[in-house]
């Protein structure tokens, strides 16, 4: 089974850093993401938010860059245990300068 995504979005908010019990740090994040999609032959507009997580050093190198724009790909999974709604676990991310 397949579970890649691939996003371009602008960091709408970056949480505060911080660090598992094995100390890795973990950094959430707000995504939001705005384009034109085309469906069944027609133009639509497709607007959205979703939370990410970026762990270890790329935590630390993008703690302070709220409103950049990013091109991120990772994999979907529950937030938690307690919390089943999906996240964007990011593996690679980079600024995007489309």
């Amino acid at each position: 089974m397949n579970n890649l995504v691939r996003l371009t979005a602008r960091i709408a908010q970056c949480g505060v850093l911080r660090y598992t019990p094995a100390g890795i740090p973990v950094l959430d994040l707000l995504l939001q993401h705005e384009s034109w999609q085309e469906e069944n032959a027609q133009q639509c507009l497709v607007k959205f938010e979703m939370p990410a997580r970026l762990l270890g050093k790329q935590a630390e190198e993008w703690q302070y860059r709220q409103d950049a724009v990013i091109e991120a790909e990772g994999f979907l999974a529950q937030r938690s245990q307690r919390f089943p709604r999906p996240i964007l676990r990011i593996q690679n991310i980079k600024e995007y300068k489309g």
